[in-house]
Parts: C-alpha cells; sequence; structure tokens
C-alpha cells in the first residue's frame, strides 16, 4: 500500500473525549484533516474508554471480547487476538504510551508504559518516545498506540473534581462548559499538527498509516445525569471520528456516512495488507480510503451500550443503556427505569424531542433487532 515489499508503520493516536461536532475550532486540526479522510459518524460501541478502545481493538463487541462493563477492564478473554498481538506476530515492534494500565492488557506490546496527565508534557513526550521506539525496534515496522489526554485532564479537575453528578450548577452553565471544552480542544489541535509534522521530520510520512480518532465524546451538560460520558447513547458521546493519513489515502476528504468502531479491526488489517482471516463483525472499508470505491458503504445498523459509574442509574458492573442507530433513527433503551427513547436523527439531529410511541414500522423493526442484540450469546 505504501512502498512495495515494504510493511507500513502504523500508528494510532487516542484523542481521548474529543467530539465530533467540535472539530472546526481549531485551526491546526482542520489543517491536519486535509492530509488524509476522516469519517464523521463512526458509532463507538461503548462511550468510555476502556470499553471504546478494547473493542476498536479486538473488532468484537464487549459480551465478545470479555470487557463488557466499566468494572471488567482487563479481562479480554485469553482466545481474542487484539491488534498488537496480530501486529506482534507479524514481525512489528508494538508499543503504547497511555493514562494508565487499565485502558489496554500488555498483551502484544514489546512497551506498555503509562504517563502522568497532569504532569507530563505529551507534546515533548511523545516525538520523543517515537524515536525511543525507532530505535529499540531495530528496522521492524512499528505498531504504535499513542494516548493524548489534554481533554480528559481539563475534565477531570474543571468537571469532575468541582460538581457531583446531579449538581445543577453544571447543567445550568452549558455556555461555560463549551467554552472550556473548546479551550481545551484547541491544545488537541495544537497537537496533532505537532506530532504530524514531528513524523515527517522523522522520515515516517511516506510509509506510514497514521490514525487520530476519538473513543467517545465528551457531554457539557446536555443531558441531566452525565457530567461528561458514560451515562448515556445520546449522539454527544457515542458519535466519534476517524482520521486517516498515509501516502495511498485521499487527501482532504471528509465523510459522514454511518459506520461501527467494529469495522476499524478488519479495516486497519487490509491496509497493512495482512492476508489473515477473522471471524469478526465488522466490514471493512478499505477500498474507500484507497480510492477504489467512490463512495463508503453505510452501515444498515449500529449498536452501542454503557453502564455509568455514576449518574441516576449507576451499573458499573453491567450495561443497562442501548441503543441501535440507523443513518436517520435512534432507538434507545434505558434498562433500569424501562424506557423507550426514538429519534429522528434527520429533522432532530441534537434528540431533543422523543416522538416513541412504539407502533411505526420503523420503530417496531429497530426494537426487534435491538432486543436481539441485547440477548445474544456470547
Amino acid at each position: 500500500m505504501i512502498k512495495q515489499n515494504m510493511k507500513p508503520n502504523v500508528i494510532f493516536i487516542l484523542l481521548d473525549g474529543a467530539r465530533w461536532d467540535r472539530l472546526n475550532e481549531s485551526k491546526e486540526f482542520q489543517g491536519v484533516c486535509k492530509k488524509g479522510t476522516i469519517l464523521n459518524n463512526v458509532s463507538t460501541a461503548m462511550p468510555y474508554t476502556i470499553g471504546s478502545i478494547n473493542v476498536t481493538f479486538s473488532g468484537l463487541f464487549g459480551k465478545e471480547n470479555g470487557i463488557d462493563a466499566y468494572h471488567k477492564m482487563l479481562r479480554l478473554k485469553k482466545s481474542i487476538k487484539n491488534l498488537p498481538e496480530i501486529f506482534q506476530s507479524q514481525g512489528y515492534f508494538t508499543a503504547c504510551d497511555i493514562l494508565t494500565k487499565n485502558i489496554i492488557p500488555n498483551r502484544g506490546f514489546n512497551i506498555h508504559q503509562t504517563h502522568n496527565e497532569f504532569k507530563d508534557d505529551l507534546t515533548k513526550r511523545h516525538p520523543n518516545f517515537v524515536k525511543q521506539c525507532l530505535k529499540e525496534s531495530n528496522g521492524k515496522p512499528l505498531f504504535l498506540f499513542l494516548y493524548f489526554s489534554k481533554l480528559h485532564t481539563v475534565t477531570v479537575s474543571e468537571v469532575l473534581k468541582k460538581y457531583e453528578w446531579d449538581e445543577k450548577e453544571f447543567y445550568d452553565n452549558k455556555d461555560k462548559n463549551l467554552s472550556r471544552y473548546d479551550d481545551a480542544f484547541k491544545e488537541v489541535g495544537k497537537y496533532t499538527k505537532l506530532i504530524t509534522d514531528e513524523l515527517e521530520k522523522l522520515n515516517l510520512k511516506e510509509n506510514t498509516i497514521l490514525v487520530f480518532f476519538s473513543d467517545h465524546g465528551t457531554g457539557i451538560g446536555e443531558r441531566f445525569g452525565e457530567r461528561n460520558y458514560g451515562s448515556f447513547t445520546y449522539e454527544e458521546t457515542i458519535r466519534t471520528f476517524f482520521l486517516f493519513i498515509a501516502s495511498g489515502i485521499q487527501k482532504n476528504r471528509a465523510s459522514n456516512t454511518l459506520r461501527a468502531t467494529v469495522d476499524i479491526f478488519p479495516t486497519i488489517l487490509d491496509l497493512a495488507e495482512f492476508e489473515l482471516e477473522f471471524d469478526r463483525p465488522g466490514e471493512s472499508f478499505s477500498k474507500y480510503l484507497l480510492k477504489d470505491e467512490a463512495e463508503l458503504k453505510e452501515s444498515l445498523y449500529t449498536f452501542s451500550e454503557t453502564g455509568a459509574v455514576h449518574g441516576p442509574w449507576p451499573s458499573p458492573e453491567e450495561s443497562n443503556v442501548f441503543c441501535i442507530k440507523s443513518s436517520t433513527h435512534k432507538l434507545m433503551y434505558l434498562k433500569t427505569p424501562n424506557e423507550w427513547l426514538f429519534f429522528d436523527l434527520q429533522n432532530d439531529p441534537y434528540e431533543t424531542s422523543n416522538i416513541f410511541t412504539g407502533n411505526s414500522e420503523i420503530e417496531k423493526k429497530m426494537k426487534e433487532k435491538l432486543i436481539m442484540w441485547i440477548n445474544r450469546e456470547d
């Protein structure tokens, strides 16, 4: 794909908590987007970091990969091979720099290290980490996972440590919350430009697949009970993005076509040109990225679930909020109050009006599919 007879480096960079609808707030990030193709409507299977990352890297939903609840971290099934293990088995030097060791198991990593989000300067740490990996790899191609935690740090400092989940002051100050978020995202944009510039200086541009992505969005007080993310499955937290940059990938292209995080696993294996077969639910869109297909095929439905640590119905041991989403509608089920919500995403993109009746054909069809997904065997 990149250079003939050479395995491409693969670098995933997580922009924790980045909202798809605030990306234009950073000129630097918009400049980086022009270097590749961005998918702006990717449904995360779980709107919290631990769940989302392990779905993305395993290509399996939580029930199938073993991490189906917030308190089930590091329980990835031994029978499941995730991306670090697969790339390592293909001769790659694999390494990560993440927020905590709970984010992803150390399986398949030559280096599995963490940073201090309050003390470490990641704009310096990450370029140095890439240089370290290049030195220690002894010529092997790289598979790297870098975690940029600026938005998380601001959320912890300015929201979680100041407000309880039911504190009215937070929800009454959405404009202030949004301004604080946008200021933090500008720092994210500066980081993305810096890291892409540094990779070019290291001569990694021509033979590297670079992926910037978000694990979930961040609430600013739109929904009572959700100070940040993980309590519900509204668009502000489950709709994410993936930006792919590589020499063979079309530049300055964006798509709002609906896809799911389980699709990333087969896509990245295709881009790396691995001739491997895995029984996973996702569908590769590598042909679209490589310009072999003019249009991105749309997912008929995507599925998401969560169980909050805090909020009106905390359930960190098992999911209790579920949703099914199409390109036009979303059906949400709140298990604890046993309530159904239905939204017309075309006419009500911010999900302000619940129009559930249970009587329309589209509601019945989506409800049937969601119940089947919830009750599926692992």
